[in-house]
């Protein structure tokens, strides 16, 4: 099991998403916990200017943006729609 560290940047996205998709988000964040290629996440590499960063999907439309620290640690640093890969 990892350690999970919440971004200001991801928190303030966070508190900013509906009531609802804050609800869904939780439990795919749970689920990342768990199994962190589980296949409805489709965790993926990202390349560009957002090389040596991942991605998981909440939904169709949100995405969260995560990178590996340590051996024991996840920084999750953006959640949004698509708009958070620029």
């Amino acid at each position: 099991m990892f350690k999970i560290i919440f971004s200001k940047k991801f928190v303030d996205q966070y508190e900013n998403l509906e009531d609802k998709m804050q609800i869904v988000a939780l439990k795919k964040i749970e689920l990342f916990k768990s199994n962190t290629k589980h296949p409805s996440l489709n965790t993926h590499k990202l390349n560009g200017q957002l090389t040596g960063f991942f991605s998981f999907s909440i939904d169709m439309k949100y995405r969260i943006v995560f990178e590996y620290g340590d051996k024991d640690t996840v920084h999750f640093l953006k959640i949004g729609n698509h708009d958070i890969y620029k």
